[in-house]
């Protein structure tokens, strides 16, 4: 059907994404540093010199979708038919749908220098960001216009906006204590753009004649796309800079005298240039009649004069698009085994915000963690994470939203609703790191010294002694 196709561009726009997971903020993991890069991997007189994920990715996944239109939603995810009979109608109510990934191909982190704990790292990674609003209307349209009530006009039903990128970042990281208080870190990263989809409607407006068994559509807007959705190639995956770019991010942390932790961050705050055979549709399509919309074709009929008349106002250029920049703060502090971690982090160039309370017991070499997560679309999450850790060794896996992950496990082996409810959330972390080579020490505990303990140094030094021994 038509519809499905058009709710899966719909969704498609915000179906990869860039995440994040707030669980694993200050573990000192290869995740945290390198997301965090003010952050040290590194236990001095323990730690291995070397740390790295070889090459196992550390994989992330994150979906929502929230709104007053969730339990229609949730219809379609799982019996694959939109219920437009629960959808309110005529209130312009907006619904937020996210699916979010960010993996990390390859991690390398060396220490470069036991003072002032210098570190160095090298990273690969695959990010994607997406973001989706859309009205009730637009979902109940693909539905049933019987939905509507006769009216004359519905002027902005379908003002909706969207965007998604994805890409590879290949990064350069450093970070140093400057004294014994603050610590600063910086990342660099050259980007090659994978995707890019972006939508919004300026004008809309709707008008219904029952009598008439018509409905009369109009949409003003603009679709950038770097690809078009008839004709995607998937040798696009390959990173070729084709689409270069180009972020930044900075991050400093501080000791307080009381105990107290605060970090910082300013994060991938960059660019993507899209080349110019990239697609842009300034598209005006007003007046598109459907007759008999009464008809189960409707909606087919509907989304082909949608595409047409999009599809007609393409031109090839190119152009830039921004990354979705975070801007962050944590405050920590430790009481034993227990640290409970409070993270506020904001979209810069975007929509969205969180405010996260993460709670962390230390057990051994095992971590468990608690989190809550209030976010700007007006929800509140729930996740869980358990970790190995330990100075040469971690192991994490957990969810930013356990709680309706397993409701959505429940749900699914449902034949039929009702199903849970509130928002729709998905979400799944995992990965490996380990560290190998020689123990750094502190010089002053150091049972290794350079030039010393080798043995052609050994030799030089006994030599030396001799002689000042006759």
């Amino acid at each position: 059907m038509k519809k499905t196709l058009c709710l899966f561009f719909l969704f498609s726009c915000a179906g990869s994404g860039f995440a994040q997971q707030f669980n694993l903020y200050n573990s000192r993991t290869l995740y945290d540093v390198f997301e965090n890069p003010s952050q040290s991997a590194y236990q001095i007189d323990t730690s291995r010199r070397i740390a790295f994920n070889f090459l196992i990715p550390t994989v992330t996944i994150n979906a929502t979708a929230s709104g007053s239109a969730n339990p229609a939603i949730k219809t379609l995810i799982y019996d694959g038919v939109l219920n437009g009979n629960r959808i309110l109608i005529g209130e312009k109510k907006f619904n937020t749908i996210a699916f979010n990934t960010n993996t990390y191909i390859g991690m390398l982190r060396w220490l470069h220098a036991v003072k002032k704990s210098q570190e160095i790292g090298l990273s690969w990674q695959i990010r994607d960001d997406g973001r989706v609003k859309a009205t009730n209307e637009t979902l109940a349209i693909f539905d049933d216009y019987d939905l509507f009530p006769n009216t004359s006009s519905a002027k902005g039903f379908f003002n909706n906006k969207g965007y998604n990128q994805s890409y590879h970042q290949f990064s350069l990281s450093y970070r140093q204590d400057v004294n014994k208080r603050l610590s600063i870190g910086a990342k660099g990263s050259i980007l090659s753009g994978i995707t890019y989809t972006a939508f919004k409607v300026i004008q809309s407006d709707l008008i219904i004649d029952e009598e008439e068994d018509r409905m009369d559509v109009s949409l003003i807007g603009n679709l950038r796309s770097s690809f078009k959705f008839d004709d995607f190639d998937s040798r696009a995956i390959i990173p070729k800079f084709k689409n270069p770019g180009l972020s930044f991010t900075t991050s400093a942390g501080y000791k307080f005298r009381n105990g107290w932790f605060m970090m910082g961050n300013i994060k991938d705050v960059g660019f993507i240039k899209w080349n110019k055979t990239s697609y842009e549709y300034n598209f005006n399509a007003e007046n598109i009649e459907i007759d008999n919309a009464s008809n189960s074709s409707a909606d087919s009929r509907l989304a082909d004069s949608l595409d047409k008349r999009i599809s007609n106002s393409s031109t090839n250029r190119s152009y830039f698009s921004l990354l979705n920049g975070k801007a962050e703060v944590l405050i920590n502090k430790n009481y034993g085994n227990y640290q409970p971690n409070l993270i506020l982090s904001k979209s810069i160039f975007y929509e969205g915000a969180d405010i996260v309370l993460t709670n962390n017991y230390h057990y051994r070499n095992f971590v468990f963690t608690a989190s809550a997560d209030y976010n700007t679309s007006k929800y509140l999450a729930f996740g869980g994470q358990f970790m190995v850790k330990s100075p040469n060794i971690e192991f994490f896996i957990g969810s930013d939203h356990l709680l309706k992950s397993i409701e959505i496990v429940k749900d699914t082996r449902q034949d039929s609703g009702p199903y849970s409810s509130g928002y729709t959330g998905l979400s799944f972390y995992m990965g490996f790191g380990i560290k190998f080579g020689r123990v750094l020490e502190h010089p002053a505990n150091a049972n290794f010294i350079p030039g010393f303990n080798e043995p052609w140094g050994t030799r030089l030094f006994k030599g030396i002694f001799k002689k000042k021994g006759k």
